[in-house]
Formats: C-alpha cells, sequence, structure tokens
C-alpha cells in the first residue's frame, strides 16, 4: 500500500476548494485534518465546521488527527459530517481508550498517534483496537518542520512490532515529509504519507509528480 494524504494545514484557505480539487485532480488519495484545541497543543487550528466543508468538495477519505485533550468529545459530529479515519495521541490526559471505542462505536476507522519521544511499544495494548498507527515525524502542533533525525528507525521498529503482534494496521507518518525524505520513510516501513507544504506549496500538480517520481511510482 502506498498513500499520499493532502494535509490542508498547508492549503490557501481563501481558496480551500480549487486547491483541494487541484489536489485530488493530480493524484492524491485522502484528505488530512488536524483539528488543534490550544492546550494539547499550544496552536489553535481548525474543527469540525472545515471538515463539513471539505466533505463539501470532495468525495475522496478525510482523515482527521484529533491533537485535542479530550477527543472522544469530537467523535459524534465528525462522524455525522462523513469523515471516515479519526486519529488520536496515546499521549491524551487518562489514554486513549475512550476516544478509540468511541470512534469503533461511531463505524470509524481508528488511529493511534505516537509523538516522536513516545517509544513504539507503548502502542502495543492499542493494536486490537487500531487500523492505523500515525507516528509524528515532527513535534506536532505546527507545520513546515524539518523531518526528526531517528524518524526512520522509528518507522522500522514500529513495522518489526506489527509483524511480530499479526496487526494489519498500517504506518502513517506526519512531518517533514518531501520528495527527499518520503523514500526513506518509505523504504522503512511506512504506508501513508501525510504531506503538506509538498503538496501545496506552489505548484499542486507539478508537486505531486515529483512525489510519485520519488516514490518510484509511474
Amino acid at each position: 500500500m502506498l498513500e499520499f494524504c493532502a494535509s490542508i494545514l498547508a492549503a490557501d484557505f481563501a481558496r480551500l476548494g480549487q486547491d483541494v480539487g487541484a489536489a485530488e485532480a493530480a493524484g492524491v488519495d485522502v484528505f488530512h485534518i488536524d483539528v488543534m484545541d490550544g492546550h494539547f497543543v499550544p496552536t489553535i487550528s481548525f474543527g469540525p465546521l472545515v471538515a463539513r466543508a471539505l466533505r463539501g468538495v470532495t468525495a475522496k477519505p478525510l482523515d482527521v488527527h484529533l491533537m485535542v485533550e479530550v477527543p472522544q468529545q469530537f467523535v459524534p459530529e465528525l462522524a455525522a459530517i462523513g469523515v471516515d479515519r479519526i486519529s488520536v495521541h496515546r499521549e491524551v490526559p487518562g489514554g486513549p481508550d475512550a476516544a478509540l471505542a468511541a470512534i469503533h462505536a461511531a463505524g470509524l476507522k481508528a488511529g493511534l498517534v505516537l509523538n516522536p519521544e513516545t517509544p513504539v511499544e507503548a502502542a502495543e495494548p492499542y493494536l486490537p483496537l487500531c487500523d492505523q498507527i500515525l507516528l509524528m515525524t515532527v513535534h506536532p502542533g505546527r507545520g513546515g518542520q524539518a523531518y526528526l533525525p531517528g524518524s526512520s528507525e522509528k518507522i522500522a521498529a514500529m513495522r518489526a512490532l506489527l509483524q511480530k503482534a499479526g496487526s494489519p494496521a498500517i504506518i502513517q507518518v506526519d512531518g517533514g515529509l518531501n520528495a527527499k525524505t518520503l523514500p526513506e520513510a518509505r523504504a522503512a516501513g511506512a504506508d501513508s504519507f501525510i504531506m503538506g507544504s509538498a503538496v501545496f506549496g506552489g505548484d499542486i500538480r507539478r508537486n505531486l509528480q515529483q512525489l510519485r517520481q520519488a516514490a518510484g511510482m509511474p
């Protein structure tokens, strides 16, 4: 599996519909939405209203990353909007159990997010509840950061853990991904690549062509 997820955090919000349409035409598989509450991370981004607007302009899957202190509170509204996947942090206060249960109860795919400092072993108790594991390859809370050293080794360690556990969960990676770093992350075992400025920064069609070439795709 190889999946390109375009993070709308890097899109031009004055022309969001046009940017999304251009990215979809260029071959983006999924649109990724970062919801930040200003508490779990210091940044405030946007909430379910943006997911609703995005659902109105694309039929592609919507993948929501909740960087919030009480993620389960967002699940019913996001499910009603029609998002497809929701990922929550291992590091949330009280643990992710309630949120993962709520996501599955709503009929959605669930993901577990690990911050750069969190070891892959922290995901092991939750693997039966996870359709995907999102490894942050930057510190969460803002875009435009560089791919952190040691990220590829962590991806490889997560791949080994999933294989040992017999888990079908995919590995997502988010942060600092571009035509230079994507091949390294892919070689380490990542399946799904969340990219913001690498997609929306400049000519979207040309950007996707370069990313496909870097990934070894025709």
